[in-house]
């Protein structure tokens, strides 16, 4: 238990934590602290990168079969989490598809923001871990967005004709959104530079991105805590079934990441960073495809459920737990 709480400790005083606590306070004391939105998509844009070349640096120091077995996983996860809290919202809950379909796919696409604070959490403590974990982003975001849009069509298109739920889009229009949003484009992008220009000079301008990361992770997390501040009063305009649905199944998607990361031979560190990608919920990317995709949806719903439940959790309680878990399973299998 001792160890637990030290885990915690140790992430809510981490500064980036800190930061995200500075920007909801400045939200809730009504100050006029904000971030230009021009400056925080370039610190969006700046952790992606980051995060995407080291990814790729990692990958062309390694057989790149050591990384089929986990980017097979990552695909089949992404799609299972988003199938599994579809049939949950729909057969238990009696949510309509639209909002179903967008909810688990928020809650089965990756935050990046969450990738980064794990990132932080794994360097501060000098926890080792496969280079090429964090690259798994596009392989768990992308699978998830598409099944929750493809659950919720097949169901809206059994609902009458006249419905307004039903909407067509093509299924070409929902890939492109789902692969060239900039989240997954970005980060894959990265990690195609790292991989393609290893041995080419690429290694030189790592120091940029390394030691920026961390302080550049702090201005955006201020940032995510002013909007998250402003969306608190929005909590009261949803369900209390979808609010309990949205908390409990962060920590199950997390304990299924570690269960599979574990599995397939990850260590303690990458075990980690993949359950805590299986365990966030999307609110850059996901938004922007399922608001093509399901017009009808309540996209509100889902992304303050995203950035006032699931990151929360995650960045104060969920990384200190899924790293304690992660060692327990790791000496158990």
């Amino acid at each position: 238990m001792n160890e637990i709480l030290d885990h915690i400790l140790i992430g809510i005083l981490s500064p980036p934590i800190l930061f995200f606590f500075l920007g909801i306070s400045a939200a809730l004391l009504k100050s006029d602290l904000k971030i230009p939105e021009a400056l925080a998509t370039s610190l969006g844009i700046f952790l992606l990168l980051a995060i995407g070349i080291r990814s790729g640096f990692g990958i062309a120091t390694i057989e790149l079969s050591t990384v089929v077995i986990p980017a097979i996983a990552a695909i089949c996860l992404g799609a299972f989490i988003a199938f599994l809290g579809f049939m949950i919202l729909t057969k238990i809950l009696k949510i309509d598809p639209a909002n179903a379909g967008s909810i688990a796919g928020h809650y089965g696409a990756v935050s990046a923001t969450t990738l980064a604070l794990v990132i932080a959490y794994a360097d501060r403590l000098n926890l080792s871990y496969e280079a090429f974990v964090p690259g798994l982003y596009p392989f768990i975001d992308t699978p998830a967005l598409i099944m929750g849009i493809v659950m919720a069509r097949i169901a809206l298109h059994k609902l009458p004709k006249d419905s307004s739920s039903n909407s067509e889009v093509s299924l070409p229009h929902i890939l492109k959104e789902a692969v060239v949003g900039k989240g997954v484009l970005l980060l894959f992008g990265g990690l195609i530079i790292g991989h393609l220009s290893f041995e080419h000079g690429a290694v030189k301008i790592m120091p940029f991105y390394d030691v920026l990361f961390k302080g550049v992770l702090t201005l955006f997390l201020l940032d995510i805590g002013i909007h998250a501040g402003e969306r608190i009063g929005e909590l009261k305009k949803i369900g209390p079934y979808v609010l309990i649905y949205t908390f409990v199944m962060v920590p199950i998607h997390g304990l299924i990441g570690i269960t599979v990361g574990t599995l397939v031979g990850l260590s303690v560190g990458g075990t980690l960073i993949f359950a805590t990608m299986i365990a966030s919920a999307s609110y850059i990317s996901a938004p922007a495809v399922m608001r093509a995709a399901l017009p009808t949806a309540n996209i509100s719903v889902a992304l303050t459920c995203s950035i006032l439940i699931a990151f929360p959790f995650n960045a104060i309680l969920g990384i200190p737990l899924y790293h304690y878990l992660a060692e327990t399973f790791a000496k158990i299998f």
